[in-house]
């Protein structure tokens, strides 16, 4: 029903533009056969499951606890169980997943004084693991 409803607004518009009607129904048809690119359940569920191996061999568990991951018993770090619950990241930056991702690029740059060194990961890893540790 919606879908009928964008074609129908796309060719009132196009109407009244006085748009020839072959540029109205090509408009009409994008718009009603290709919807928007949403992300599927699967897909999330794969990036947090790519997070999640990346927790382990990138050595994130030998630091931090972490409830949903056995291996994750470090006492170094703080827990990152309900990390998207927290308000600040490593007490100094507003928690968000865009920040901690920049964080977990750098954190010195964030805490001078953290003892959190610097991964070795890539953009693509940081945003992995944020998909992890946002995992509800």
């Amino acid at each position: 029903m919606q879908k009928m409803t964008i074609f129908t607004s796309v060719f009132t518009i196009a109407f009244a533009l006085s748009m020839p009607l072959s540029v109205t129904f090509s408009a009409a048809l994008s718009i009603w056969t290709f919807p928007s690119h949403a992300e599927t359940p699967e897909a999330l569920r794969e990036r947090q499951e790519q997070g999640k191996t990346l927790m382990i061999t990138k050595g994130c568990s030998s630091c931090h606890q972490l409830t949903k991951l056995p291996p994750a018993k470090g006492l170094v770090g703080p827990p990152l169980d309900n990390m998207a619950a927290q308000s600040y990241i490593a007490g100094v930056l507003p928690n968000s997943r865009e920040n901690l991702t920049q964080f977990l690029l750098d954190p010195q740059k964030f805490h001078a004084d953290s003892a959190m060194p610097t991964p070795d990961i890539t953009q693509q890893e940081a945003l992995r693991l944020v998909d992890y540790l946002w995992k509800e």
